[in-house]
């Protein structure tokens, strides 16, 4: 086995840079809100990073405006560094009729692998018929290897401002950490994809 043979053996470790790709993996809804619809709703993205939180509620606004309905950012009507609790955010929303509150905190994060088989690739033959014997053993083979990546986990819930009631959940599986902007995106596209299918926007 020769060095460049051993070296795909090895395992590979990479971060795709494609798109990201966010699958919802896990959904629930309330019987209790099976009509329930939603045109003012606040966006509240939980994070440390108050950079990352800022892109993801603006984004997800200006998304559902082009939608026709009306959002707002969290970061916009309560103070920095204030704690999202029931009572921080009820204060925040007196008086600006939001129907609806949409939380979307992180879950977690792992690692995991995948396995691409090992492949054989036949070299051109040249000649008759006679050849073909020889020809055989000429077949290029390219091990197996294993590709790690890693899944973000997120959770997003959708509550009735009228009861405090959870209304929706939602859990999801998001490849490609490499990018915030990137994972953003493709959780915002997501996210909405099934409110709409819902109906609950």
């Amino acid at each position: 086995m020769n060095d460049a043979t051993k070296s795909l053996l090895v395992f590979v470790i990479v971060l795709f840079a494609a798109c990201a790709t966010t699958t919802p993996v896990v959904e629930w809804r309330s019987s209790e809100f099976k009509d329930a619809s939603f045109d003012n709703i606040l966006i509240i993205g939980v994070s440390n990073d108050n950079a990352a939180r800022r892109s993801f509620e603006d984004t997800f606004v200006a998304e559902l405006k082009k939608l026709g309905v009306t959002a707002v950012s969290s970061h916009s009507i309560m103070l920095e560094g204030q704690k999202i609790t029931k009572e921080n955010v009820e204060a925040a929303i007196q008086g600006k009729k939001i129907d609806a509150v949409l939380v979307t905190h992180l879950v977690g994060v792992e690692t995991r692998e995948s396995y691409t088989p090992p492949t054989y690739r036949p070299t051109p033959m040249m000649g008759g018929y006679y050849g073909y014997y020889s020809h055989v053993y000429n077949y290029v083979y390219e091990p197996g290897y294993y590709t790690r990546y890693k899944v973000v986990k997120l959770e997003t819930n959708l509550y009735d401002t009228a009861t405090s009631k959870l209304v929706w959940s939602t859990q999801s599986e998001s490849v490609d950490a490499s990018s915030v902007k990137k994972l953003i995106d493709s959780k915002i596209k997501a996210t909405i994809k099934q409110l709409k299918k819902q109906k609950l926007i």
